[in-house]
């Protein structure tokens, strides 16, 4: 998970930015909804205005977020791009070690309970 937290603070930042393209993502992926308006997204984020402000022009200027004529904010396709694909590779990682240590106790406890059951059959002797 460390990992996980890594990758989204060197590409995003901290959990201001996390919590902004969280809501815009949502936003767009989930309620199939246009854009937001910074005063809209800090009251849903609960953060200041002007904090959010700073974080959203910061992350324009990435173009992870596009700003329209009517200052609506949405998430761009670069933002996905960049950020989705290094975010997969990472939980494909977890995944793998996961399926590792699975496998690595299943082993471990297979083999305790064939001594085990070995040492009972000794004892019986």
């Amino acid at each position: 998970m460390d990992t996980l937290c890594g990758v989204r603070e060197v590409l995003l930042g901290g959990e201001v930015e996390a919590s902004i393209m969280r809501a815009l993502l949502v936003r767009r992926y989930i309620d199939r909804a246009g854009g937001t308006n910074v005063t809209s997204l800090a009251a849903s984020i609960g953060h200041p205005r002007e904090t959010v402000k700073r974080k959203v022009d910061a992350m324009i200027a990435k173009n992870f977020i596009a700003k329209d004529e009517d200052n609506m904010l949405t998430v761009t396709d670069n933002f996905v791009r960049e950020v989705f694909v290094p975010y997969t590779q990472t939980f494909e990682q977890i995944l793998r070690l996961a399926d590792a240590i699975r496998l690595d106790q299943e082993r471990t406890a297979s083999s305790a309970t064939a001594q085990s059951s070995g040492a009972g059959r000794r004892m019986q002797r």
